[in-house]
């Protein structure tokens, strides 16, 4: 058997992201301890854009490693406390939200052939992934990854790197949830950049890693996802709230002060782009998911905009898309989540 790699968890932790959670990243954790063959094997560093901290893991037995199966299970759950004490505390306090700095501490804390879990949402707002300065970075990522120089990112050579979270802010902040076009921007920006610093390898867990309200009060400007009326591609999400009555899919007038702007740039897109809609909702105790709802709403929304003048062959699919958060945590109703999910969002790309 072999000792297991060093293994470093980072969190941008900022008020834009969910808290620290250890529930999603427990498999992992546990997993790194039970592999311990010598003490200090399981130790991990927890590394936020300030702090580090070192929590070690490894199941002992008096000066020994505990080698028993079922012992080392029981001693491991025990000194997941203090894991969670240390996580439960994870807040960063200088403003913005810094990706690459964050992930840069947190190879230095990671000696080769070590594995860094990178958590955070990806909304980056400091150089040299400032990406309310990036332009055009949810239908061109790649273009993106490719103007960032060598020399201003850290150097992962003979390490791993996971990113979690990308594209899940905190919910219950004013930043905009990430449909569908710009996760995938965000997912292959983080990848072209790990590749860039020269990983040994480098991937991603999809979805949320924590719902928790963030911890930090740190002020992170807010990433600006609409680009539609600016760059032709992008995304923006319309309030059904607004533009529907409770439990209907046909379109009020109100919704055309929102629509007629977008509806006049798409007419200015380049041929070949293509604008789909997909509609989400709140989850209502008591009620089942309406999916047929949501997608007559996104169609309801396309046809809106070719009658107020957007082109017809630049209009695509509609489609249901459920809850973009879980607004009943702990099966506890909240108005404020429930809000973000009452949406219908428009994502417009150019295929070339």
């Amino acid at each position: 058997m072999q000792r297991p790699p060093a293994l470093t968890i980072a969190f941008t932790a900022t008020s834009a992201d969910p808290a620290a959670e250890l529930r999603p990243l427990l498999p992992v954790v546990t997993e790194h301890a039970a592999a311990a063959l010598l003490p200090g094997d399981g130790k991990i560093a927890v590394v936020t854009s300030d702090k580090t901290d070192f929590v070690d893991l490894t199941p002992m037995r008096g000066q020994d490693v505990e080698s028993v199966h079922t012992a080392a299970e029981k001693l491991i759950t025990s000194n997941l406390k203090s894991l969670e004490s240390v996580l439960g505390e994870a807040a960063a306090t200088t403003d913005g939200l810094d990706a690459i700095g964050t992930l840069d501490r947190a190879l230095e804390q990671t000696p080769a052939g070590g594995r860094v879990i990178f958590v955070s949402s990806g909304y980056s707002t400091v150089a040299p992934l400032e990406l309310n300065m990036a332009g055009d970075w949810i239908n061109r990522p790649e273009y993106f990854v490719t103007s960032v120089s060598r020399s201003d990112l850290p150097n992962a050579d003979s390490k791993h790197i996971t990113f979690a979270g990308l594209g899940y802010p905190n919910p219950a902040s004013d930043q905009e949830q990430a449909g569908p076009a710009a996760r995938t921007a965000l997912t292959k920006i983080m990848l072209g950049l790990c590749a860039k610093m020269s990983a040994a390898s480098c991937d991603t867990i999809s979805g949320p890693v924590g719902q928790a309200p963030a911890l930090a009060t740190n002020n992170v400007p807010r990433l600006i996802l609409d680009q539609i009326a600016t760059h032709c591609v992008g995304q923006t999400s319309i309030d059904t709230s607004i533009a529907f009555a409770p439990y209907s899919d046909e379109i009020l007038a109100a919704a055309d002060s929102i629509l007629a702007p977008i509806a006049q740039d798409l007419s200015r897109c380049p041929i070949g782009s293509a604008i789909t809609a997909i509609g989400h909702s709140a989850l209502v105790p008591g009620k089942t998911p309406d999916a047929e709802l949501e997608k007559d709403r996104a169609q309801a929304v396309l046809n809106r905009l070719v009658t107020l003048g957007a082109p017809a062959e630049i209009i695509g699919t509609a489609s249901a898309g459920g809850q973009l958060v879980d607004n009943v945590p702990g099966g506890d109703f909240s108005e404020t989540l429930a809000a973000k999910n009452r949406v219908v969002t428009l994502n417009l790309n150019v295929n070339e």
